[in-house]
């Protein structure tokens, strides 16, 4: 469960421009927490440093998460249950019991979750070749808040 606060700090910096700096560091570590569902009450910028780069480059990330995620969206509840379960998947290592447990839900569901995934995708979230891909598509659809938000270019828009 979230935290009901959570905090953050940007690095250090000299001079008087170094505190905004600091200060949008920080402000940008709690956009990008909140958005990647991140619970600690203290996120330190180092925290998610890797997603900041993923989401310098907004085309390409745009592009990941249409090319993996997008099919989800033919599911009959949509892509979010998908999602979830991919994205809790991945934080358990791939271990589909826990997964299960932390979604409270049966162990066959996430296995017939993950095995629709790999039909209207093409890539199998149980197969560690094909994983980093859907792995990136799901971090990118979370910074982006994707399916909540129409990806940007959309025509839908």
């Amino acid at each position: 469960m979230r935290s009901r606060w959570q905090i953050a700090a940007g690095r250090s910096y000299p001079g008087a421009y170094g505190i905004a700096r600091s200060y949008e560091e920080a402000r940008e570590t709690l956009v990008l927490a909140r958005r990647l569902h991140l619970d600690a009450a203290a996120i330190r910028p180092h925290d998610v440093l890797v997603y900041r780069v993923l989401s310098r480059d907004q085309t390409a990330l745009i592009d990941v998460v249409k090319v993996f995620l997008e099919p989800l969206t033919q599911s009959r509840g949509g892509a979010e249950p998908l999602l979830s379960t991919l994205e809790t998947y991945f934080a358990t290592g791939a271990v589909a019991t826990e997964t299960a447990r932390r979604l409270h839900m049966s162990v066959r569901t996430v296995g017939y979750r993950l095995a629709k995934i790999k039909n209207l995708t093409g890539a199998d979230p149980t197969d560690p070749n094909q994983r980093l891909g859907l792995h990136i598509a799901v971090l990118g659809a979370r910074l982006l808040d994707w399916p909540a938000q129409d990806l940007p270019g959309d025509p839908a828009l």
